[in-house]
Order: C-alpha cells, then structure tokens, then sequence
C-alpha cells in the first residue's frame, strides 16, 4: 500500500503543468517554428508535435503523431524536432 502510494504520487507530478516545460518549447528551422508536444502516457513520452508553417494567409499548423515512445520527456523533445526537420526537409525538395 505504501508502494502505491508514492508510485501515484510519482506519476501525479511527472503529469503536472510543470514537468511539462520543455514541451512548450519551440525550435526555428529554416524559417518553420516547430512545437514539440510530448505527453505522458503508459509507455513513455509520445513523439507529436506541431509545424508551423508560414504561409501568405498567414500560419498553417500542421499536427504530426508518430508511434515510438521514449523513456523521458528530454528524449521525446529532441526525437520531436529531429522528425519535424526530416518533414519540412522532405516537404521542401518535392
């Protein structure tokens, strides 16, 4: 019972506002702005974020969800921006 405790104590704050942080963190490439939104879930972190893409209308915001999961949120964030790169690379040379 004590076990369970601090195990539902631990996962309340890995999903608090606050260990959420670095999510909310944007990178700039190649003039795209690129929003990595990992979200706790059973297995790890999941690999999804946002492109935004400029556009004479103004932004065009593209959501992307791939399957892998990672250990920890700084892994998810980097594996993030490293997917959202090969999109707006791929995007680019068509």
């Amino acid at each position: 019972m004590i076990l369970k405790f601090f195990k539902n104590k631990r996962e309340r704050s890995e999903n608090s506002p606050d260990s959420n942080k670095r999510s909310s963190q944007s990178v700039e490439y190649q003039g795209v702005t690129i929003t990595p939104t990992p979200k706790k879930v059973a297995g790890g972190w999941t690999t999804e974020g946002n492109i935004h893409w400029k556009t004479g209308d103004g932004v065009s915001l593209e959501h992307f969800i791939r399957a892998e999961t990672h250990v920890d949120q700084e892994q998810a964030f980097n594996h993030i921006v490293t997917k959202a790169k090969r999109i707006i690379d791929e995007r680019r040379s068509t």
